[in-house]
């Protein structure tokens, strides 16, 4: 059954293009990322499985490996199994979904050099809940002081002189349903449904690429935010793209559409999360439905649109690579009344 269903993925695969693909992954890692035999995996590349090097030394890239185990249907491959149970809060009620919540935040980055260059400087996006009706609370920046950042008089990201920063708070969120009100709002979450993409790992360099949603059927969580922040704009109904955090997604900074209504109300359109449900069984089926807006109680938003970064490292007036870890917990105390 995996055998077949890899077979059949490899299909309908988008494969990273040359010009940006990595050989992260040998023979041995990638059967067990695909959850095969070495049998199945010559199958594979002699069907067409992107690869580089030698017969029996090749190597893989670790998106194309991802997005072929998790659209093979087996129900037994690591992305299939990993995504089941990171997503698996997809199947919660509605109640459960707009409930208060109160997370303990922890953001770090450090730069990846073994030593960091002269005049460092490293930069964090701050959580904003408050858009999204929620609250910060006990918010602590390490170290205190700095210099401010260009985003620094909204509160959306802080900026420091040194190798490493650390933003911590308790964050409250809470989730809210609303019909969409709007005729062409409407028909425009019904046509991005109905457009059946897949939601796949892609490279940096093409996670903004709207055209990939027009011409291969595939989006990153960038690129299928603003293609409808773009289907908006043409009915002239005013959109921004917003990127933040998912309580339980932690190494995914999402991404997603607040569109203006009818009504004069600001709602969150969520197109990944449908594509997403897709990948569950059992899912909340108003994940799935153009006619609601559903902001979950998981988002954590920054006051940041698609094509910023949430964490930013610079050597010597220079970009420079940084590790980034991030820590979403629930707290120990539950969320006040009204914060």
């Amino acid at each position: 059954m995996t055998a077949a269903g890899l077979v059949r993925g490899l299909d309908t695969l988008f494969a990273v293009p040359p010009e940006h693909r990595l050989g992260d992954v040998d023979r041995t890692s990638a059967r067990q990322v695909l959850g095969c035999d070495d049998h199945t995996l010559s199958t594979l590349l002699d069907r067409g499985l992107p690869a580089s090097g030698d017969p029996g030394e090749e190597r893989f890239d670790s998106r194309d490996l991802f997005n072929l185990a998790l659209y093979s249907g087996t129900g037994t491959t690591v992305p299939e199994q990993a995504f089941a149970y990171s997503l698996r809060w997809m199947r919660s009620s509605t109640e459960e979904l707009l409930a208060p919540r109160a997370s303990r935040f922890a953001l770090r980055l450090a730069c990846a050099a073994d030593a960091c260059g002269p005049q460092p400087t490293s930069t964090l996006a701050l959580p904003r809940p408050e858009r999204c009706g929620g609250a910060v609370h006990d918010l602590t920046v390490e170290p205190a002081d700095g210099v401010d950042g260009p985003d620094a008089e909204r509160g959306d990201t802080v900026t420091r002189t040194a190798s490493q920063l650390a933003v911590t708070a308790t964050v409250h969120t809470t989730g809210e349903r609303a019909e969409l009100r709007s005729p062409e709002l409407r028909a425009i979450a019904a046509e991005f449904a109905a457009m059946d993409l897949r939601w796949v790992k892609l490279p940096e360099a093409l996670q903004n690429d709207v055209d990939l949603v027009t011409t291969h059927g595939v989006a990153s969580c960038d690129s299928a935010s603003r293609y409808l922040a773009q289907l908006c704009h043409r009915a002239g109904i005013p959109a921004v793209t917003r990127i933040g955090w998912v309580v339980g997604m932690l190494d995914l900074v999402h991404a997603w559409v607040e569109v203006e209504d009818a009504d004069g109300a600001t709602k969150v359109i969520d197109p990944v999360f449908a594509l997403f449900s897709a990948t569950v069984r059992d899912t909340n089926p108003l994940l799935r439905d153009p006619a609601v807006a559903l902001r979950t109680n998981r988002l954590i938003p920054t006051g940041l649109s698609t094509g910023r970064a949430v964490a930013e490292h610079r050597c010597a007036g220079e970009p420079s690579a940084a590790r980034l870890t991030t820590k979403i917990l629930p707290a120990p105390t539950r969320p006040q009344e009204g914060s």
